[in-house]
């Protein structure tokens, strides 16, 4: 062992002299070393990048994570966003919203994310980029196939004197989330977004953003119409989307105060609904596409984050409240911060006396901005509203629980055929255990709840009336169904 530890320490002196000797041949003479130098300006963790006046900081995480009736990250399966859930990897059987063997129970998920804040002093303040991305590694990346790997993108954006451009939270939201869970009542989306935020003083701030509508359109449903059928399929359920293309940005503000207590913020925002005209309902019109119409749809909102170190050092309770009409993103309704569910629901599927497969029990309700009126032969507008609230405890300083709920009620517009009134309630609870700094392991178990108006059955398209079974003019909707949800997440934070 010493004869081959001498052996590799001589080669590796006789490769240096070597080195040396060819660099002293070299006819410009070497740079001096540049080392990497503490940033102090903007708090702990940034270094300024060698041969600049930039500050980089780099943080990230790798996570695991398990779900249990549930899909990446934390969503029950109870909406279309959760589709994987209702397909198993292999084919032949229905998909969202119906419930068979074919479902799977669990799922996991690996994602190793890293993000870069660049920040440089200008006689114009500071200017900083950021951006946040990953890869994750799913045991089912889609309905129908097997485990995969895919990319993750969070943030990238960059801001100079008090403007904001690029993919970030969307300025009607807080982000705030106490649970691993993103609620279904309550508004928490990200965008690209061309925003300017001034700056008052003692906290106060006030930002006006324009952001692209496309992360805030659900969808416009033509039901009540022969080429607006919610129908079965191999895939499952599902209507045609009729939203023209977007036209205008959405125009986003808000008003905000920031102290040592906590804070509060009041949001606005306007959404254009364009909609294609349904050829059947249009004498004439040759192609979906040649008409269309729009309105302006809206939301409102209202949070507050309000800290309560008397009870906990760390504990703090947080509220949300939305309303919105012609824009249900501003609901939330998705249970992500990157889509947009168009139904709620699960069916659980039997067969009837003769055989054939029907409904047993479950719900299934659709979700659009604007639902076609048959009377008017235009579309009306949908609208809702959500509350939210949370409350995070400190145990002990590494160990916390977090209650968090909400109600949203969606609300259809009158004579509309297909589309019916539904409300979504959600409780959760979670605990979280940091053994050492910087690593969370925690558990989180989550009810939902989907209810409505309507007797699970099958309707007309066209007229609304009770059909005997499915057929091309007649649809599943209607019901209430509910659903545990949970699972299990180890994070490293760095």
């Amino acid at each position: 062992m010493k004869m081959v530890k001498s052996l590799l320490l001589g080669s590796v002196a006789g490769l240096a002299a070597v080195a040396g000797a060819q660099a002293a041949d070299l006819p410009v003479k070497a740079k001096a070393v540049e080392y990497v130098k503490v940033c102090s300006a903007y708090g702990a963790g940034y270094y300024y990048i060698p041969g600049t006046d930039t500050c980089l900081k780099l943080d990230g995480y790798a996570r695991f994570d398990t779900y249990i009736n549930a899909v990446g990250t934390f969503n029950p399966m109870i909406a279309s966003t959760t589709g994987t859930g209702f397909n198993g990897q292999g084919s032949g059987a229905l998909g969202y919203p119906f419930k068979d063997s074919d479902d799977n129970n669990y799922l996991t998920r690996a994602r190793a994310v890293m993000g870069m804040d660049a920040r440089t002093q200008t006689d114009y303040g500071t200017l900083r980029s950021y951006i946040r991305f990953g890869m994750s590694w799913d045991s089912q990346s889609a309905a129908g196939t097997g485990g995969g790997i895919g990319l993750y993108f969070e943030r990238a954006f960059i801001q100079f004197a008090g403007f904001t451009f690029g993919y970030t939270q969307s300025f009607f939201d807080t982000g705030t989330s106490y649970g691993y869970t993103t609620l279904y009542s309550g508004s928490n989306m990200w965008t690209t977004a061309l925003a300017y935020t001034a700056q008052f003083g003692n906290g106060f701030s006030a930002t006006l953003a324009l952001e692209d509508a496309v992360n805030r359109t659900t969808g416009v449903n033509a039901l009540g119409t022969t080429t607006g059928l919610v129908t079965a399929t191999s895939t499952g359920l599902g209507y045609a989307n009729y939203a023209g293309g977007q036209q205008v940005p959405d125009i986003v503000g808000n008003l905000r105060v920031d102290q040592a207590w906590g804070s509060v913020q009041l949001s606005a925002a306007a959404h254009q609904v364009n909609s294609l005209t349904p050829v059947s309902a249009l004498n004439g019109t040759s192609f979906i596409g040649q008409n269309s119409s729009n309105t302006w749809g809206y939301g409102l909102g209202a949070s507050a984050e309000i800290k309560l170190p008397a009870i906990s050092p760390g504990d703090s309770i947080y509220l949300q409240a939305n309303y919105a009409d012609g824009a249900i993103s501003y609901l939330g309704l998705s249970g992500t911060s990157q889509g947009r569910a168009t139904s709620l629901g699960s069916i659980t599927l039997g067969t009837n006396a003769a055989g054939a497969i029907t409904v047993t029990d479950g719900a299934f309700y659709t979700l659009a901005d604007a639902v076609w009126n048959s009377t008017t032969r235009s579309y009306n507008t949908t609208s809702g509203w959500a509350l939210q609230g949370q409350y995070r405890h400190y145990w002990v300083p590494n160990v916390r629980s977090a209650i968090f709920g909400g109600y949203v009620e969606v609300n259809t517009p009158a004579n509309t055929v297909g589309a019916y009134d539904v409300n979504m309630y959600q409780v959760g609870l979670n605990t979280i255990w940091s053994p050492v700094k910087n690593l969370d392991l925690g558990l989180e178990v989550l009810y939902s709840k989907v209810d409505g108006q309507m007797g699970l059955g099958y309707y007309n398209n066209t007229t609304g009336a009770a059909c005997a079974t499915v057929s091309s003019s007649c649809s599943v909707a209607g019901g209430s169904t509910d659903v545990w949800s949970g699972g299990f997440r180890a994070q490293r934070n760095f």
